[in-house]
Parts: structure tokens; C-alpha cells; sequence
């Protein structure tokens, strides 16, 4: 997007990358409606494997956010994910970020200008484990490192990188459909997260999930591990009932 960037243009960053392209387009619409003058470009692309051309497509870019990312439909042991669920994982969460961040900040070196925001997960910077999402989870961790060492290899190139370490938020990946205290809406989340750029390499903008860290923090690491465990269970159990309700539902059409 160029032109004056507004809270509007990043609320559906959390949402817009499990959505198809013509939801995208509508979004574009919307944003220059409410904006004239603002010039939006759409990308219909596998992140994992184009990320030279939007490299060269996108020119002069001042601020990448690296939000696409995908986890598991519901909890599953380790040996319960599939090959292929396990590649795309590790292909998007981890493969796309660095090539699209690869591609792109060399034209922010050239400037001498930019910044990079990667979203991370509370599954790794805030939790002692994330139990039945451990490729999700490790994924996430390699974010946040990935992050953290940019930030000191650039900062002196003027280019700020962020790792941002969000908690729940109430979106179609989470499963959450409605907000609450903990679980904010994408457009409240994009509000914190605006602001917390070109601040800490690492950080949970919103700040009820910063009361989750403190909280979390205090708990002795057994404890915390078999809260999410429990959690993570019981999401596995109606994961896998709902799963099988499909299928019956299948086979008598």
C-alpha cells in the first residue's frame, strides 16, 4: 500500500491471508474508497515459491509485515500430523517469512530505511511448551529468533525488524469467533499492533496478553505444561469428534 497508511489498511492482516483473492480486491476497494488517493496493489501468489516476484513487483516498500502463517486444524500429537500438513507448516511459517524478508530488504538496505514485522506466537515466547501443536510451536520459535538477530544485524542500516508475540485472537485460525478480555478482535489487535512498531525487537503489543505473560511467567513450568496439555486435549477430543461427524456425513451423501 502507498500513501498515507491507515489503522483501517492493517486491521484484516491476521484474517486476510487465509481469505481467496477476491476478498482481497474487496478490501482494496474499501481502503480506496475511504482514502482517495491511496494506491493499493493486490498479489494473488505462493508465498513460499514467488517470493522474487513480488520482490519485483513490490518496489520501494518501507514496511513488510510477514503475517501469513498457518497451524494445525485442531490439536494432534506429533506422530498424528501428516507429511503433508508437516511440509506446508514449515513451508509457510518458516520458508515464505525468509524468502519474502530475503527478497525485499535489500531494496530497504539501498534506502537506508524500513522495517520488517514478523508475527510470531505467544506459543513459543510466552509458553514453556504449546503440547499437541509442537510444529506450529517450533516454527513460531525460529520467528522469533529469526527476528531478534535481524534487529541486531540491521539497526544500524536503519531498518528496524520486530518479532510481535501475539496471545488468542478472535480469528478463523484461532477459533475463536467472538472477542473477549483475552481474545481481542483483529481490528483491536491491529490498533496495538500499529503502535508498537519501531519499538522492542521482541513484543506483545496488546495488553491484555501481556497480563497472559506476567501470569503465565509465575506459574512453575510442570504447572503451566500441564494446564496446555489439558487444554490442548480436550481441543483434540472435539477436533476429532467433529472430523468424524464430517466424514459419516460424507459417506451417507
Amino acid at each position: 500500500m502507498e500513501g498515507s497508511t491507515t489503522r483501517r489498511d492493517l486491521e484484516g492482516l491476521l484474517d486476510l491471508y487465509s481469505k481467496y483473492f477476491h476478498v482481497l480486491a474487496a478490501v482494496a476497494a474499501e481502503i480506496k474508497a475511504r482514502h482517495p488517493g491511496t494506491r493499493v496493489r493486490t498479489f494473488a501468489l505462493d508465498f513460499a515459491a514467488d517470493a522474487e516476484n513480488l520482490a519485483r513487483n513490490v518496489d520501494a516498500l518501507g514496511v513488510l509485515v510477514n503475517s501469513a502463517g498457518s497451524c494445525y486444524p485442531y490439536a494432534r500429537y506429533f506422530h498424528e500430523v501428516d507429511e503433508a500438513l508437516a511440509r506446508d507448516l514449515v513451508r509457510l511459517n518458516v520458508e515464505a517469512l525468509t524468502r519474502v524478508t530475503r527478497a525485499l530488504l535489500p531494496g530497504m538496505v539501498a534506502r537506508g530505511r524500513g522495517a520488517v514485522v514478523n508475527i510470531g506466537s505467544g506459543a513459543s515466547a510466552i509458553l514453556p511448551s504449546y503440547p499437541l501443536y509442537t510444529i506450529y510451536a517450533a516454527t513460531k520459535a525460529y520467528v522469533e529468533q529469526f527476528s531478534r538477530t535481524l534487529y541486531v544485524e540491521y539497526r544500524s542500516k536503519g531498518i528496524d525488524v520486530q518479532c510481535q508475540v501475539p496471545m488468542y485472537v478472535a480469528t478463523k485460525m484461532a477459533s475463536i469467533r467472538n472477542p473477549g478480555f483475552f481474545s481481542p478482535s483483529p481490528e483491536a489487535y491491529a490498533r496495538a499492533a500499529v503502535r508498537y512498531i519501531r519499538y522492542e525487537p521482541v513484543c506483545t503489543p496488546y495488553w491484555t496478553h501481556g497480563v497472559m505473560w506476567f501470569l503465565i511467567s509465575l506459574l512453575p513450568e510442570p504447572v503451566a505444561d500441564k494446564i496446555f496439555l489439558d487444554m490442548a486435549l480436550d481441543i483434540r477430543t472435539k477436533g476429532r469428534a467433529k472430523e468424524a461427524r464430517k466424514k459419516a456425513q460424507r459417506i451417507e451423501q
